[in-house]
Protein backbone atom coordinates (compact mmCIF):
# COMPACT_ATOMS: atom_id res chain seq x y z
CA UNK A 1 0.00 0.00 0.00
CA UNK A 2 1.16 3.54 -0.71
CA UNK A 3 1.41 6.18 1.97
CA UNK A 4 -2.11 7.49 1.27
CA UNK A 5 -3.80 4.07 0.92
CA UNK A 6 -4.79 2.06 3.98
CA UNK A 7 -7.53 -0.15 5.36
CA UNK A 8 -9.46 3.03 6.11
CA UNK A 9 -10.11 3.43 2.36
CA UNK A 10 -12.47 0.45 2.62
CA UNK A 11 -14.46 1.92 5.52
CA UNK A 12 -18.08 2.94 4.89
CA UNK A 13 -18.61 6.47 3.53
CA UNK A 14 -14.86 7.03 3.00
CA UNK A 15 -15.23 7.93 -0.69
CA UNK A 16 -18.25 10.18 -0.14
CA UNK A 17 -16.56 11.97 2.77
CA UNK A 18 -13.41 12.46 0.70
CA UNK A 19 -15.40 13.80 -2.26
CA UNK A 20 -17.32 16.19 0.03
CA UNK A 21 -14.06 17.65 1.35
CA UNK A 22 -12.64 18.07 -2.14
CA UNK A 23 -15.77 19.73 -3.53
CA UNK A 24 -16.70 21.99 -0.61
CA UNK A 25 -13.59 22.72 1.46
CA UNK A 26 -10.49 22.45 -0.74
CA UNK A 27 -10.78 26.13 -1.71
CA UNK A 28 -10.50 27.17 1.96
CA UNK A 29 -7.13 25.52 2.54
CA UNK A 30 -4.26 27.92 3.22
CA UNK A 31 -0.55 27.39 2.48
CA UNK A 32 -1.14 24.44 0.15
CA UNK A 33 -0.61 25.32 -3.51
CA UNK A 34 -0.94 29.00 -2.57
CA UNK A 35 -3.55 31.03 -0.74
CA UNK A 36 -7.05 29.58 -1.11
CA UNK A 37 -6.33 27.33 -4.14
CA UNK A 38 -9.17 26.54 -6.51
CA UNK A 39 -7.87 23.08 -7.38
CA UNK A 40 -8.51 20.07 -5.07
CA UNK A 41 -5.77 19.74 -2.47
CA UNK A 42 -6.83 16.92 -0.14
CA UNK A 43 -4.67 13.84 -0.62
CA UNK A 44 -6.21 11.66 2.08
CA UNK A 45 -8.67 11.61 4.95
CA UNK A 46 -7.22 8.56 6.68
CA UNK A 47 -6.33 10.63 9.74
CA UNK A 48 -10.00 11.38 10.37
CA UNK A 49 -10.95 7.69 10.33
CA UNK A 50 -7.85 6.77 12.34
CA UNK A 51 -8.74 9.33 15.00
CA UNK A 52 -12.34 8.07 15.12
CA UNK A 53 -11.07 4.48 15.45
CA UNK A 54 -8.79 5.45 18.36
CA UNK A 55 -11.64 7.35 19.99
CA UNK A 56 -13.92 4.30 19.73
CA UNK A 57 -11.22 1.98 21.12
CA UNK A 58 -10.50 4.28 24.08
CA UNK A 59 -14.23 4.74 24.73
CA UNK A 60 -14.79 0.97 24.83
CA UNK A 61 -11.79 0.52 27.13
CA UNK A 62 -13.08 3.29 29.42
CA UNK A 63 -16.53 1.70 29.61
CA UNK A 64 -14.97 -1.68 30.34
CA UNK A 65 -12.80 -0.25 33.15
CA UNK A 66 -15.71 1.79 34.52
CA UNK A 67 -17.86 -1.30 34.98
CA UNK A 68 -14.88 -3.15 36.41
CA UNK A 69 -14.20 -0.61 39.18
CA UNK A 70 -17.83 -0.08 40.13
CA UNK A 71 -17.41 -2.88 42.62
CA UNK A 72 -15.48 -1.37 45.54
CA UNK A 73 -14.03 -4.76 46.40
CA UNK A 74 -12.31 -4.96 43.01
CA UNK A 75 -10.64 -1.61 43.75
CA UNK A 76 -9.41 -2.50 47.24
CA UNK A 77 -8.25 -6.06 46.58
CA UNK A 78 -5.62 -6.27 43.82
CA UNK A 79 -6.39 -8.65 41.00
CA UNK A 80 -3.83 -11.44 40.80
CA UNK A 81 -4.52 -11.98 37.10
CA UNK A 82 -3.09 -9.85 34.33
CA UNK A 83 -5.95 -7.70 33.09
CA UNK A 84 -6.82 -4.44 31.39
CA UNK A 85 -7.39 -2.83 34.78
CA UNK A 86 -3.84 -3.72 35.86
CA UNK A 87 -2.40 -2.19 32.70
CA UNK A 88 -4.30 1.06 33.16
CA UNK A 89 -3.38 1.21 36.85
CA UNK A 90 0.31 0.89 35.95
CA UNK A 91 -0.14 3.57 33.29
CA UNK A 92 -1.90 5.91 35.73
CA UNK A 93 0.65 5.43 38.52
CA UNK A 94 3.63 6.00 36.25
CA UNK A 95 2.01 9.00 34.61
CA UNK A 96 1.19 10.50 38.02
CA UNK A 97 4.78 10.05 39.24
CA UNK A 98 6.06 11.54 35.98
CA UNK A 99 3.77 14.57 36.31
CA UNK A 100 4.50 15.06 40.03
CA UNK A 101 8.21 15.36 39.23
CA UNK A 102 7.33 18.37 37.05
CA UNK A 103 4.12 19.86 38.45
CA UNK A 104 4.40 18.86 42.08
CA UNK A 105 1.18 18.78 44.09
CA UNK A 106 -0.96 20.15 41.26
CA UNK A 107 -0.28 17.07 39.10
CA UNK A 108 -3.59 15.37 40.03
CA UNK A 109 -5.48 18.46 38.88
CA UNK A 110 -4.11 18.15 35.35
CA UNK A 111 -3.88 14.37 34.97
CA UNK A 112 -7.31 14.03 33.24
CA UNK A 113 -6.16 16.26 30.37
CA UNK A 114 -2.58 15.00 30.10
CA UNK A 115 -3.67 11.37 30.55
CA UNK A 116 -6.33 11.62 27.83
CA UNK A 117 -3.84 13.31 25.51
CA UNK A 118 -1.19 10.66 26.24
CA UNK A 119 -3.57 7.76 25.54
CA UNK A 120 -4.85 9.30 22.31
CA UNK A 121 -1.35 10.05 20.99
CA UNK A 122 0.06 6.69 22.08
CA UNK A 123 -2.75 4.63 20.53
CA UNK A 124 -2.66 6.76 17.39
CA UNK A 125 1.10 6.26 17.09
CA UNK A 126 0.86 2.52 17.67
CA UNK A 127 -1.79 2.18 14.97
CA UNK A 128 0.92 3.00 12.43
CA UNK A 129 2.71 -0.25 13.34
CA UNK A 130 -0.24 -2.34 12.12
CA UNK A 131 0.34 -3.46 8.52
CA UNK A 132 -2.03 -1.66 6.16
CA UNK A 133 -2.94 0.98 8.75
CA UNK A 134 -1.88 4.61 9.08
CA UNK A 135 -1.59 6.66 12.31
CA UNK A 136 -3.71 9.74 12.79
CA UNK A 137 -0.73 11.59 14.23
CA UNK A 138 1.37 11.45 11.04
CA UNK A 139 -0.95 14.12 9.63
CA UNK A 140 -0.41 17.76 10.59
CA UNK A 141 -4.15 18.31 10.95
CA UNK A 142 -4.27 15.86 13.87
CA UNK A 143 -0.92 16.71 15.46
CA UNK A 144 -1.57 20.45 15.29
CA UNK A 145 -5.01 19.86 16.81
CA UNK A 146 -3.27 18.15 19.75
CA UNK A 147 -0.85 21.08 19.98
CA UNK A 148 -3.68 23.60 19.90
CA UNK A 149 -5.53 21.66 22.61
CA UNK A 150 -2.44 21.95 24.81
CA UNK A 151 -2.12 25.65 23.91
CA UNK A 152 -5.71 26.41 24.93
CA UNK A 153 -5.45 24.31 28.08
CA UNK A 154 -2.33 25.87 29.60
CA UNK A 155 -3.50 29.39 28.70
CA UNK A 156 -6.88 28.68 30.29
CA UNK A 157 -5.18 27.41 33.44
CA UNK A 158 -2.90 30.47 33.47
CA UNK A 159 -5.83 32.86 33.12
CA UNK A 160 -7.80 30.93 35.72
CA UNK A 161 -5.02 31.23 38.30
CA UNK A 162 -3.39 34.58 37.53
CA UNK A 163 -6.27 36.46 35.85
CA UNK A 164 -5.02 39.56 34.01
CA UNK A 165 -1.48 39.02 35.30
CA UNK A 166 -1.24 36.10 32.88
CA UNK A 167 -1.37 38.64 30.03
CA UNK A 168 0.63 41.29 31.88
CA UNK A 169 3.48 38.83 32.35
CA UNK A 170 3.92 38.72 28.58
CA UNK A 171 4.48 42.48 28.50
CA UNK A 172 6.76 42.57 31.55
CA UNK A 173 8.33 39.12 32.15
CA UNK A 174 10.77 40.43 34.77
CA UNK A 175 8.02 41.98 36.92
CA UNK A 176 10.21 45.01 37.66
CA UNK A 177 8.55 48.42 37.45
CA UNK A 178 10.92 49.77 34.84
CA UNK A 179 10.27 46.66 32.74
CA UNK A 180 7.04 48.25 31.55
CA UNK A 181 9.07 50.70 29.49
CA UNK A 182 10.32 47.73 27.47
CA UNK A 183 6.87 46.17 27.09
CA UNK A 184 6.48 47.33 23.44
CA UNK A 185 9.51 45.16 22.67
CA UNK A 186 8.84 42.24 24.99
CA UNK A 187 5.12 41.76 24.32
CA UNK A 188 5.34 40.91 20.59
CA UNK A 189 8.38 38.69 21.21
CA UNK A 190 6.61 36.82 24.01
CA UNK A 191 3.48 36.47 21.88
CA UNK A 192 5.51 34.98 19.03
CA UNK A 193 7.18 32.53 21.41
CA UNK A 194 3.79 31.63 22.90
CA UNK A 195 2.11 31.03 19.55
CA UNK A 196 5.01 28.95 18.24
CA UNK A 197 4.57 26.35 21.00
CA UNK A 198 1.56 24.49 19.53
CA UNK A 199 3.21 24.62 16.10
CA UNK A 200 6.42 23.09 17.43
CA UNK A 201 4.47 20.37 19.26
CA UNK A 202 2.48 19.45 16.17
CA UNK A 203 5.33 19.57 13.65
CA UNK A 204 7.65 17.53 15.90
CA UNK A 205 5.04 14.82 16.43
CA UNK A 206 3.93 14.57 12.79
CA UNK A 207 7.46 14.80 11.39
CA UNK A 208 8.80 11.93 13.47
CA UNK A 209 5.81 9.72 12.73
CA UNK A 210 5.98 10.42 8.99
CA UNK A 211 9.68 9.53 8.91
CA UNK A 212 9.23 6.38 10.98
CA UNK A 213 6.25 5.16 8.97
CA UNK A 214 8.06 5.81 5.67
CA UNK A 215 11.06 3.74 6.76
CA UNK A 216 8.89 0.82 7.88
CA UNK A 217 6.87 1.03 4.65
CA UNK A 218 10.01 0.92 2.48
CA UNK A 219 11.54 -2.10 4.19
CA UNK A 220 8.17 -3.88 4.32
CA UNK A 221 7.98 -3.53 0.55
CA UNK A 222 11.48 -4.99 0.12
CA UNK A 223 10.95 -8.03 2.35
CA UNK A 224 7.61 -8.22 4.19
CA UNK A 225 8.56 -11.16 6.45
CA UNK A 226 11.75 -10.63 8.49
CA UNK A 227 13.47 -7.42 7.38
CA UNK A 228 10.89 -4.97 8.87
CA UNK A 229 11.03 -6.51 12.39
CA UNK A 230 13.97 -4.40 13.72
CA UNK A 231 12.38 -1.29 12.25
CA UNK A 232 9.03 -2.17 13.80
CA UNK A 233 10.76 -2.39 17.18
CA UNK A 234 12.45 0.94 16.47
CA UNK A 235 9.04 2.33 15.48
CA UNK A 236 7.61 1.14 18.79
CA UNK A 237 10.29 3.10 20.63
CA UNK A 238 9.54 6.18 18.49
CA UNK A 239 5.82 5.90 19.32
CA UNK A 240 6.51 5.77 23.07
CA UNK A 241 9.23 8.46 23.03
CA UNK A 242 7.11 10.91 21.02
CA UNK A 243 4.21 10.44 23.43
CA UNK A 244 6.60 11.00 26.34
CA UNK A 245 8.07 14.17 24.80
CA UNK A 246 4.65 15.61 23.96
CA UNK A 247 3.39 15.04 27.52
CA UNK A 248 6.67 16.32 28.98
CA UNK A 249 6.42 19.61 27.08
CA UNK A 250 2.72 19.88 27.94
CA UNK A 251 3.51 19.59 31.66
CA UNK A 252 6.35 22.12 31.34
CA UNK A 253 4.05 24.62 29.62
CA UNK A 254 1.39 24.12 32.29
CA UNK A 255 4.00 24.71 35.00
CA UNK A 256 5.32 27.85 33.30
CA UNK A 257 1.85 29.39 33.16
CA UNK A 258 0.48 28.26 36.55
CA UNK A 259 3.54 28.60 38.78
CA UNK A 260 3.24 31.12 41.61
CA UNK A 261 6.35 32.93 40.38
CA UNK A 262 4.70 33.52 37.00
Amino acid sequence: MSHHVSWFNFFPLYDSFYANLQNNFSHTVIFNCGFFPKTPVFETTHHVYAAITVFIILSLLSIRVFYKIRDVQDCNIPNTEFSLLNILEIFYENLLVFMENILGKQAKQHIPFVGSLALFILFSNLMGLIPGSLPATDNLNTSLACGLSTFMYFNYQGLKKHKIHHIAHLANPSGIWWGWFLSPLFFPLEMIGLCVRPLSLGVRLAGNLIGDHSVVLIFTGLMPILLPLPFLFFGLLICIIQTYIFCLLTCVYILLHTDDSH
